[in-house]
């Protein structure tokens, strides 16, 4: 059984746009390699960034937010799991936004929340451990399910 894990709307961003072919092959790799969840915070999160920084086409867009769709389990952010980050927030004083996507990991059972842009090894109530796959390579390379 793959380990569950939530994806960061930057490793999403870098399969569309990755340059660096070492880069996109470990992004790859991790959206093959693990059960993959998102939530609808970060499918905003994708189309805002590739519309505004990369100009990247509606319709191109579109066409990868339903590949995403189709492919991953996706967290609806509800009333609830706003008022539950909120407490993350609190707790472990790590931005609302990237709260919003710990409680939605933390919904779906993730055991690792992969992101670059978050506190590399933070573990949020025992539960989900936050990696970032571009420092722990062998999460995928060997096989190992721990970073």
């Amino acid at each position: 059984m793959r380990d569950r894990v939530f994806i960061d709307s930057n490793i999403f961003i870098y399969y569309q746009t990755a340059k660096e072919s070492a880069r996109k092959k470990i992004v790859d790799d991790t959206l093959d390699f693990f059960e993959c969840i998102a939530s609808t915070q970060v499918l905003k999160e994708i189309c805002n960034v590739l519309s505004k920084k990369f100009s990247i086409s509606i319709v191109e867009i579109e066409k990868f937010i339903k590949t995403i769709i189709g492919l991953y389990q996706i967290v609806l952010i509800d009333n609830d799991l706003i008022i539950d980050a909120l407490h993350i927030h609190d707790r472990y004083s790590i931005s609302f936004y990237d709260s919003l996507m710990v409680v939605a990991a933390l919904k779906a059972n993730c055991q690792y929340l992969i992101s670059e842009d978050m506190q590399d090894g933070l573990v949020i109530d025992g539960k989900l451990t936050i990696v970032n796959i571009f420092v722990h390579t062998n999460m995928i390379n060997t096989g190992k399910n721990n970073p």
